[in-house]
């Protein structure tokens, strides 16, 4: 991925509680094999800090503070992808919201919590792809990674909206993949749970021990992911040793879902 330049949203996440979230993860991982890295992320310092990171190791970054719900930022933040490096060759869309009572069904959710999540899981993913897509065609062309969950196979009791924007990207990736072949390709990794510093909340290491290890308990290997894992998948999807993969989506969740249905 030498001189090659990757857009990453959602990619600061995560360095409140000392690691990376999956975005962070997957930006380390594109600058240590070479690439130019834009990192985008609503929150400034933590974004920041990822850049910051990814220079100290040498790397080349960018970071870009933008909504994705807000299409003007989401502009702005190609085009400051073509100023700064004249091309774009992998987008990797990660940015997703928690924010407000989304652990709702669809009668009890309010709708502004539902329209927000939408605008930022599914709309924000969109937006990239509609404004990103030109660049990369005008750079010859690239590879895509959506990352969508598990939840959108297998649906998480109260958490209606989340599981809907999960199954609407993989809608997107397909479609993003018969669309824009054979110029640029699109998959997507569904993880199932992974362990993300900020996921911790407010337990105690010993609470957070015992709670990462009942729902551990809920898979065949006996352990939560890491969002490492996770940066491993998407690499390869990205590389040109998945040339021939296009609008998969790859369901990462160490057995979850072939298992015996049970809850954790």
């Amino acid at each position: 991925m030498e001189n090659k330049v990757a857009l990453v949203t959602g990619a600061a996440l995560g360095y409140q509680a000392g690691g990376p979230s999956i975005g962070g993860a997957i930006a380390f991982r594109l600058a240590a094999e070479g690439a130019k890295v834009v990192v985008v992320d609503v929150e400034e310092p933590m974004g920041r800090r990822t850049a910051d990171t990814i220079r100290e190791r040498g790397g080349t970054a960018l970071f870009v503070q933008t909504d994705v719900a807000k299409t003007a930022e989401v502009v702005q933040a190609v085009e400051s992808t073509r100023r700064e490096f004249g091309a774009l060759h992998y987008l990797v869309n990660c940015a997703a919201t928690y924010e407000g009572d989304i652990a709702r069904n669809v009668v009890d959710i309010s709708e502004s919590d539902w329209q927000h999540t939408i605008e930022v899981n599914l709309n924000g993913y969109f937006r990239f792809a509609k404004y990103a897509i030109p660049l990369m065609l005008q750079s010859g062309g690239g590879a895509i990674v959506n990352i969508s969950s598990g939840a959108a196979f297998r649906v998480i009791p109260d958490f209606s909206v989340y599981s809907v924007t999960k199954a609407a990207i993989n809608a997107l990736t397909r479609t993003l993949a018969i669309d824009f072949s054979p110029h640029i390709r699109a998959n997507a990794v569904c993880p199932g749970f992974v362990r993300i510093a900020n996921s911790e909340g407010e337990r105690t290491p010993e609470q957070v021990e015992q709670w990462i290890g009942r729902v551990a308990r809920g898979y065949p290997l006996q352990r939560v992911c890491t969002v490492d894992e996770i940066a491993s998948v998407a690499l390869f999807l990205l590389s040109d040793e998945a040339s021939y993969i296009n609008g998969q989506c790859l369901v990462v969740d160490g057995g979850r879902s072939i298992a015996n249905a049970h809850e954790f």
